[in-house]
């Protein structure tokens, strides 16, 4: 009688146990070179064939397993990646777009500002009259406006030059500029050699003052001009009008009355003066 294998429970419970932690996810517990030890010759064919199936398939799910967390380690690698290119982005952004709030804000002075004298232009000037002249409205206080004109400024032109032109013209901006006296004063150049000066809150007497105020500086530049009759330098002549806007009355009835008493210091009283226009209300 044969003698009976006494290896072939323990290679079925060896493999039914192998079996059971392939199922169950945990194959790693097992060894696969004890599984291809059992390929020997002194085991039975069938035992063999078995044990070299699960050895194999072992060592397949080994190797996917090892792809697989090297397909998750290049995913948090590029994850990382990623969470890194976002916030540069996100910072390349902040910047951008500080750099075309500060470009918008440069071109919104440049739409403003006169080129050459580098004071308020006239759009913005006229804009910002409006906006005053609805504040006084409501609040009930007055609001001045100083026209200003330089004497004989083409004989100016064409006896000394554009450029000196332009260089005396800069100097009147710079003396306007530097009398205004409160944050909502305001200085332009209102076109051409003519100038415009805006005193929120201000009545017709302060106004007056400061009008003589930057005329006397002017003539005491002492620029020459010889084309001015009503002196050998470069001097203005202004005009003044002020109060309380009303129900009634336009922003541009204030440049109307302020241009009346400018028109008056120029061909009426010879320049190089100040003239006390009507003031709003007046007839």
């Amino acid at each position: 009688m044969k003698k009976k294998d006494r290896r072939v429970p323990s290679t079925l419970s060896r493999l039914s146990t192998l079996a059971k932690a392939i199922a169950s996810g945990h194959y790693r517990d097992m060894d696969a070179d004890d599984l291809f030890a059992m390929t020997e010759e002194k085991y039975p064919p069938e035992l063999r064939e078995l044990a070299e199936a699960f050895g194999m398939m072992m060592v397949k799910v080994e190797a996917r397993e090892f792809r697989l967390e090297e397909t998750v380690a290049e995913l948090e690698k590029a994850n990382r990646k990623l969470k890194e290119y976002s916030e540069h982005l996100k910072d390349m952004v902040a910047k951008r777009t500080k750099e075309l709030e500060e470009a918008n804000r440069k071109l919104e002075r440049r739409a403003n500002i006169d080129g050459l004298t580098h004071i308020a232009n006239r759009r913005y000037m006229d804009e910002y009259l409006q906006k005053h002249w609805n504040r006084l409205k409501r609040e009930k206080k007055p609001l001045a406006l100083i026209m200003a004109d330089i004497d004989h400024f083409k004989g100016f032109n064409d006896t000394y030059g554009h450029q000196e032109g332009d260089e005396c013209l800069k100097t009147i901006a710079r003396i306007l500029d530097e009398k205004m006296r409160r944050s909502d004063d305001l200085a332009a150049r209102y076109g051409g050699e003519e100038f415009a000066v805006l005193l929120p809150g201000t009545g017709i007497e302060a106004a007056m003052d400061m009008a003589e105020d930057i005329r006397r500086e002017v003539e005491s530049l002492k620029i020459p001009n010889e084309k001015n009759t009503a002196s050998p330098f470069v001097t203005i002549s202004l005009g003044v009008t002020a109060g309380i806007p009303g129900e009634t009355g336009t922003p541009d009835e204030l440049i109307e009355r302020a241009d009346e008493a400018l028109y008056v210091a120029k061909k009426e009283r010879g320049r190089n003066c100040t003239v006390k226009g009507r003031t709003l209300g007046s007839a």
